[in-house]
């Protein structure tokens, strides 16, 4: 009769308790839930410092296109900045902030509109109307999830923010503060 040998344990060596698995997976938990707030704060901060590089660079594009197409004044909206005027290859912004109204990018919705005190302007060089003072705001698409503050900018410079989803009016001053 041959007899079935049962591998033998060494003294002292044990396997992990039912409860001691548990601890590990309520460790490993908490571990996750850690890292993802990290995750999510840092994906603010990095949509928030996306935002106002892209008010900065609509700044830019509409001193640009005063002094070339718009003769000395503003474009009303995104997509007349996104135009390509005659001779040139390309547009004052780029592809994702010329193509709409009221484009989205990075958890931001951008939109320029009349500045304070502004007043209808000649056709620039496309025989698009211009105006003479623009509001350029940035808001968050999802409060306190792609981003928990709102900017703003004008002719004037300088991105201002306010907490929020609600953009600061024009003119800038408290409680909005420059942004940073």
């Amino acid at each position: 009769m041959t007899s079935v040998r049962r591998p033998r344990r060494l003294r002292g060596e044990r396997g992990m308790t039912l409860v001691e698995l548990c601890i590990v997976i309520v460790i490993i938990g908490i571990l996750l839930v850690v890292a993802v707030a990290s995750l999510l704060r840092a994906r603010i901060a990095a949509n928030e410092t996306s935002a106002i590089a892209s008010l900065k660079t609509i700044n830019t594009a509409q001193l640009a296109y005063s002094s070339g197409c718009g003769g000395g004044n503003f474009a009303a909206s995104l997509v007349v900045l996104g135009q390509k005027p005659a001779g040139n290859s390309q547009g004052y912004v780029t592809e994702y902030l010329g193509e709409s109204i009221s484009p989205t990018h990075s958890g931001y919705r951008f939109n320029v509109s009349l500045g304070a005190g502004a007043a209808a302007s000649p056709n620039d060089c496309n025989n698009t109307p211009t105006i003479t003072n623009y509001y350029a705001v940035g808001i968050p698409v999802a409060p306190g999830q792609t981003g928990s503050r709102a900017f703003a900018t004008s002719q004037r410079a300088g991105v201002y923010q306010l907490s929020g989803a609600i953009p600061p009016s024009e003119p800038f001053g408290p409680p909005s503060q420059l942004a940073q």
